[in-house]
Formats: C-alpha cells, structure tokens, sequence
C-alpha cells in the first residue's frame, strides 16, 4: 500500500513538473509573439511617417521651403548573370532616376559586391542608371552594403550623410527609413513597385524577423565587419568608388 501511494505520488509530481514546463515553455512563445508584434509595429509606424510618393517628394524638394536631401540611396537586391538588374531592382533604379530627373541628387547605389565570388550588385546597378542617362560622376557605389542596416550605417559614417531618400520597394522601405532615422539621418523613403513581384510570401516573412534584429541593431549600432576607414565625400566625383575597397 505504501509504496502503492508512493507510486502516486512521484506520478502527481512527474505530472506537476511536466506542467510548470509546459507553462514557461507557452509563457516564452507568448513573449516572443507580442515582442515580435511590438517590435514589428514600432518599426512599421515610425518608418511610415516618412514615406512619401513621388508627388510628394517633387513638392518637398522643389516647393516653397524646399527640403534639400544630399542623396538618393538606392538598396540593392539580386541581378541576372549578364548583368540585367531583376525586376524588383531595376523598379529601384527607375524610382531613383525619375526622383533625379525632378531635382537632381548625388545617388548611392548600395549592395553586395563580393569579388572572390564575382557577384557585383553595385556595378549592375551604376551600369543601368548611366544607361538611361544618369551622369556616371554622380552615382556613388558603395561595395560594403550587404544588409539594409549596413548600407545605412555606411551611408552614415562613410560618405557622411545626413540627409537623404531612400528607394526601395514598400515593405523593406518601413525599416530602411526607420534605420536612417534612429541613426539621426533626415531621411525620407519614395517606394518603388510598378509590378507584381513571384516570391512576396516569402519576403515579408522574412522582413518580419529582420525588422526584429534591426530594431536591436539601432539601439546598440554594431560595427559591421567590414566597415573599414574609407570615407567618401559626395563633393568628389562618384567614379573615384567605381572600385572595390577592402
């Protein structure tokens, strides 16, 4: 009988441990839910504020108390072998040069240019805007902008910039401004769509988690590995960045 209740015993508390896992295990995935959401939506709506159409920025740019933005930062995303941007970058290009062509503006082409790979986001897109007929001296590369928080960290401590626009598609546009922001860039975003795009899923789902880690990347501001010592002026010709740097 004794060890009958014993067995009981040690049943209930096996039962009561398993219990109290459960608990703290479903406590934590609610935390990161609501974190999740919080961060998400902190993001989102500080970076809403500050995106504009393209009519709005033509009149913030060239109307009564004209804003002056030093630069147009073009992120970068994937192109084809021979060179053609994708659909979603040449949008950005496009964006960036009708924004030019409205008053023009130092641009920032920033993307993955990885030589031991031979993958060169950056010359893509300098060699597309210089074919519909941006000034080549006016288009600055920057080599090192592997991640939306390192383009805007260069843009920041290496070409010195402080106030911008920022081109990209809708939903990378929120956390790019937001970025800029947190870094004290006047920054302003112009979106780029002018088509559906495959893989939009899949996308936002991963926004989602680097919303997340750039909201912690803009309180702490890391140094990205390969940041460097170059610093650039936009008062230089843009071909002096047509190389890479380490």
């Amino acid at each position: 009988m004794r060890m009958e209740k014993s067995y009981m015993s040690k049943k209930r508390g096996a039962k009561k441990r398993m219990l109290l896992v459960l608990k703290i295990v479903v406590a934590f995935i609610l935390f990161l839910v609501i974190a999740t959401v919080a961060m998400n939506l902190f993001v989102f709506l500080n970076g809403n504020r500050y995106v504009r159409t393209t009519a709005e920025w033509k009149e913030a740019v060239t109307g009564d108390g004209a804003e002056d933005p030093e630069c147009i930062l073009v992120l970068g995303c994937s192109y084809y072998p021979g060179g053609e941007p994708s659909p979603m970058l040449k949008d950005r290009l496009d964006r960036a040069a009708e924004l030019y062509y409205i008053s023009p503006r130092k641009i920032i082409v920033s993307g993955d240019h990885t030589p031991e790979e031979y993958y060169n986001e950056v010359k893509a897109m300098k060699e597309y805007l210089v074919g519909i007929g941006i000034p080549s001296e006016d288009i600055y590369m920057d080599h090192h902008g592997y991640s939306t928080y390192e383009s805007i960290y260069r843009a920041y401590y290496v070409f010195g910039v402080r106030r911008m626009t920022i081109v990209t598609q809708t939903y990378h546009l929120f956390r790019a401004v937001y970025l800029a922001r947190a870094f004290g860039i006047e920054a302003d975003g112009v979106a780029a769509e002018r088509e559906e795009y495959s893989g939009s899923i899949g996308r936002e789902t991963r926004e989602v988690i680097a919303r997340n880690k750039d909201f912690l990347y803009a309180i702490f501001r890391p140094a990205p590995a390969k940041y460097g010592d170059d610093k650039v002026s936009l008062q230089d010709s843009g071909d002096l960045t047509d190389e890479w740097t380490e």
